[in-house]
């Protein structure tokens, strides 16, 4: 989950320096519209409120993505996913407000500043949804994509197919989003490892090795069975070499 990270972090900060460089330093220059205007628009801007409701904007997303990032640490169910569900709320909700104070050009701009935002988050709600692909190669197999990565045949202890898994104890980097479950967690009497779940449903394909696991599964069972037996025989075939 650290390019989650790394997005909040960095709009965290962002929406905070702004939010501070435009209700404490006033620098109005900033803000969509001013800049182009004449004195006079801008003085009716300035006593509009909407400089400082642009500001608290700002602020207000800074404190949303605050609180997600924070509650994230502890653990809490889709913590930074919710924070961006509640940041296009906030722009929504502020950005009309701020439209009823500024002349047309500026709303122009108002409404792009939006779309933009709204692409963020459809960018990152799509995240999960990009494919995991298994790939079987002679010494090891791989699932690239999103948390991918490779493991050795030598280092599994046992393959098998569960129909119900462990609880889910700590979401520790990954995400849990709409029925997937991508990324590090540590299960109940597994410890900690990788899931690479595409549904809830069974069955699951569990991989054990000499330090921890990784799940995987797909959209529909009959593939998961073809993608167990596969992964089962080439384990196998390389035992018995």
């Amino acid at each position: 989950m650290e390019y989650l990270y790394g997005i909040q972090i960095f709009l965290i900060l962002m929406f905070f320096f702004f939010s501070y460089l435009i209700l404490i330093r006033k620098n109005y220059y900033l803000i969509s519209g001013f800049k182009s205007s004449t004195a006079a628009e801008q003085q009716k801007m300035i006593q509009a409120g909407y400089p400082r409701a642009a500001g608290k904007m700002m602020l207000h997303v800074a404190i949303v993505l605050t609180i997600g990032f924070l509650l994230q640490f502890l653990h809490v169910p889709y913590a930074i996913e919710g924070s961006y569900v509640v940041m296009l709320i906030v722009l929504f909700i502020e950005t009309f407000l701020m439209m009823k104070k500024v002349k047309r050009k500026s709303q122009k701009i108002n409404k792009t500043v939006l779309m933009l935002s709204l692409i963020l988050v459809i960018i990152v709600f799509a995240i999960p949804f990009m494919p995991n692909t298994l790939e079987i190669n002679r010494d090891s197999f791989e699932i690239s994509g999103l948390y991918g990565e490779e493991w050795t045949f030598s280092d599994i202890e046992d393959i098998s197919l569960y129909d119900v898994l462990p609880e889910v104890m700590i979401r520790t980097n990954g995400i849990s989003l709409f029925g997937k479950h991508l990324g590090k967690y540590h299960l109940e009497g597994l410890g900690a490892g990788k899931l690479f779940l595409r549904s809830n449903e069974a069955p699951f394909i569990v991989v054990r090795t000499k330090d921890s696991f990784v799940i995987m599964n797909t959209n529909q069972s009959d593939k998961t069975l073809e993608s167990y037996h596969q992964l089962e025989q080439a384990i196998q075939q390389n035992t018995d070499n």
